[in-house]
């Protein structure tokens, strides 16, 4: 067999997901050998079997997967360094603003206001998870429109679901020991340093800058799989992430851990981290699902945007837990 190198300039490519959707549906084409994208180059090299297919036919498989051949637009790496500045302006933002403000329950509150307190805390929510949430609930490499849409609305069930039940358990658990648990701020200082590295590792890797990222993506251990037929993306997958985002630390689910310690009852402290909880689940549910029933070429630019706000965040955890080291 005789191979041909066919490259050509692509349009639209901005991300990581970009090149791995160009790859894919070049491979995945009888005649293609092998391909390679990079954002950054707004560049595609295919290895291809000229007397299967053609330098024409290619680039009707790029035009299909929706980054056809060309130039213009926005290159990658110009989209990355408005991404930096907009990284560096919203740390700066939420660092001098405080633009969500965490209700703190008071001992005795009765569990509609618990309720309510879920719900006005959601934005903080959305905040502090939002991209987490819409990196399992979104897939531009979905084609189909009605595929993608169901899985948006199956992953956002399964990842709130996670989420209600991590918080049931650390609920009992704040509540029935909770007597005995005390936060120094040195440990405040080595929880939120260390929280705040890891949230802007994933921002980073969400955001697809610093390719070595990828093969340090965290692999789901033993203890977390599923079975079989419950380990599907739609639903093990964004369960799983569901239940240990409810552990990550938030000034929110704070508030609430030490509302469930004060009740002095596993009980208690499980049913009112049950009640919160739920309070949050409508409008992330909203916020996740929504992403499903964007269109592809939209859809990257949301996973961008959301990967720079977790960045930010995680960078301003950081900066506040060093900080606290200092007090």
């Amino acid at each position: 067999m005789r191979t041909e190198t066919y490259e050509t300039n692509v349009q639209g490519m901005i991300c990581r997901q970009c090149e791995d959707i160009v790859s894919n549906a070049l491979t995945q084409t009888r005649g293609v050998v092998n391909a390679g994208a990079s954002y950054w180059k707004n560049r595609v090299t295919v290895s291809y079997d000229p007397d299967i297919i053609s330098p024409e036919e290619i680039r009707a498989v790029l035009e299909k997967s929706g980054y056809p051949a060309g130039d213009g637009g926005v290159t990658g790496m110009t989209v990355d360094i408005i991404c930096l500045l907009a990284m560096v302006g919203l740390f700066f933002l939420f660092k001098d603003v405080n633009l969500v403000s965490v209700p703190k329950a008071e001992a005795g509150a009765t569990l509609g206001f618990i309720f309510v307190i879920g719900l006005l805390t959601s934005t903080h929510c959305i905040g502090m998870c939002g991209g987490i949430m819409l990196s399992q609930t979104t897939d531009a490499s979905i084609a189909d429109a009605k595929g993608r849409k169901r899985r948006g609305l199956k992953a956002a069930l399964a990842y709130n679901g996670g989420r209600v039940l991590t918080c049931i358990v650390t609920g009992a658990v704040f509540g029935g020991i909770g007597a005995v648990i005390t936060y120094t701020m040195t440990f405040k200082s080595i929880l939120f340093t260390m929280s705040g590295a890891v949230v802007l590792l994933l921002g980073l890797n969400m955001w697809g800058v610093i390719p070595g990222l990828r093969a340090l993506s965290p692999q789901l251990p033993g203890a977390c799989e599923l079975p079989k037929k419950a380990r599907s993306r739609w639903v093990g997958r964004p369960l799983i992430i569901g239940l240990l985002t409810g552990v990550m630390p938030c000034g929110a689910t704070y508030a609430m851990w030490v509302y469930s310690m004060g009740t002095g009852s596993a009980l208690s402290g499980s049913l009112s981290m049950l009640v919160w909880c739920l309070g949050t689940v409508p409008l992330m549910f909203i916020f996740g699902s929504v992403g499903a029933f964007i269109p592809v070429k939209y859809s990257k630019w949301m996973v961008k945007i959301s990967a720079v706000f977790v960045a930010a965040l995680g960078l301003l955890m950081l900066v506040k837990g060093i900080n606290m080291g200092r007090i």
